[in-house]
């Protein structure tokens, strides 16, 4: 069914965002100069595409109704999805966010956040991960100086991953999935969101084969075929493949492609309905890049149209993909996967598909763990609690 509605324009969003919950002005250093910004906290005049929120009353009663959802989690699974599809008021991210996709459940586990956090790290990643550090939103005030608050609690999420998954380590795309859940909540609840989206939602997507993203990005090739022939074609008849444009949108969950305001947004619906959100916007990119005949006719060959492609940065609007739709392309895009890659292990199939998997593994854990009369496994040791293989 449709869910993705958020088409407002640039500057005038009215996508339910009131304010970033970025700790604003917590750590400011002593003696900087005031400097203005958004509501969001990016400085005006460089990448600010806020416009004024939606009215207070509008808010108020948002947060009204997801507070009466919280109170009640575990009750309301079906009132989830029609207030995420509204949005979730920017109060509530911190909280919603890490219960949607799991991440509470595993911080009330065990207290692991605290143990890697005082680890000193492999030198390895340290030097790779401070490299990075200001590269990430560089004009949000959280990020602007090395020793804000913002860049060492983004050091401290990305190094704490790479002592959790020493397998995988750090990949440079998940800087800015970390940095725009650091703008929403504190650096435990953001590491365990960014540990349950690499492990649970995108598994693949940033270890060092990256089988996620190459599977992701042919699925894409099936997706647009069906949703937008015309576009299709062309990228067909210049060579132009998912892979050569769209790695960076769905690996890095588009924080550089859309609007902030309308990057909230899709956050909401992602950890509501994972990955299908992410080939839903892709599709939407593609549309407003090459929807019509003279923006094709202007691309006159690979060259253009990746540019046109990679230059995209747009509002979003309804695309139909339905969870049965994707699940036909995943089997038929994992035949031809195995053809090709016999050695592979990979399969997409286990992977959470928003809050109610995420919910229902969770239950499974517990229910695993009472059998064992043990309710405090440390997750690190028993990895077989969040298999990602379909049982």
């Amino acid at each position: 069914g449709k869910m993705l509605s958020a088409s407002t324009p640039t500057q005038t969003p009215t996508s339910g965002e009131d304010s970033s919950g970025s700790d604003r002005g917590s750590e400011v250093s002593v003696g900087a100069p005031a400097t203005e910004t958004d509501r969001f906290g990016f400085i005006l005049g460089n990448g600010s595409t806020a416009g004024e929120g939606p009215p207070p009353e509008l808010v108020r009663q948002r947060e009204t109704k997801w507070i009466n959802i919280i109170s009640q989690w575990d009750r309301v699974l079906l009132k989830k999805s029609k207030q995420c599809q509204k949005g979730i008021p920017a109060s509530l991210r911190a909280k919603c966010w890490p219960l949607l996709c799991g991440a509470t459940d595993r911080i009330k586990s065990l207290p692991l956040y605290q143990t890697l956090d005082s680890r000193p790290a492999l030198q390895s990643w340290v030097d790779v991960i401070e490299r990075d550090l200001d590269r990430q939103f560089p004009f949000h005030e959280m990020f602007l100086s090395r020793d804000g608050h913002g860049q060492r609690g983004l050091f401290r999420v990305l190094k704490a991953f790479t002592q959790l998954k020493p397998e995988e380590g750090y990949c440079q795309a998940q800087g800015p999935v970390a940095a725009v859940l650091l703008m929403n909540m504190p650096t435990e609840q953001a590491f365990w969101c960014l540990v349950q989206i690499s492990e649970q939602y995108l598994p693949g997507y940033y270890s060092p084969l990256l089988e996620g993203v190459l599977f992701d990005a042919a699925m894409l090739t099936r997706v647009l075929k069906r949703t937008c022939p015309a576009a299709h074609k062309h990228l067909q008849r210049h060579g132009v493949e998912p892979l050569m444009f769209a790695t960076d949108w769905l690996m890095c969950l588009f924080t550089r492609h859309l609007p902030f305001n309308t990057l909230l947004r899709v956050w909401d619906l992602f950890f509501c309905y994972g990955v299908r959100v992410l080939f839903q916007v892709a599709v939407v990119l593609v549309r407003r890049a090459l929807g019509r005949v003279e923006q094709r006719e202007a691309c006159e060959g690979q060259m253009e149209t990746l540019e046109r492609l990679r230059g995209v940065r747009e509002q979003v609007c309804s695309v139909p993909l339905s969870s049965k739709d994707l699940e036909r392309q995943t089997e038929r895009e994992l035949e031809k996967w195995r053809m090709e890659r016999p050695a592979s292990s990979f399969d997409p199939r286990g992977r959470c598909h928003g809050y109610r998997m995420a919910w229902a593994r969770d239950r499974e854990r517990e229910e695993r763990e009472r059998e064992k009369g043990n309710l405090s496994l440390p997750l690190i040791h028993s990895p077989s609690l969040l298999s990602l293989s379909p049982s």
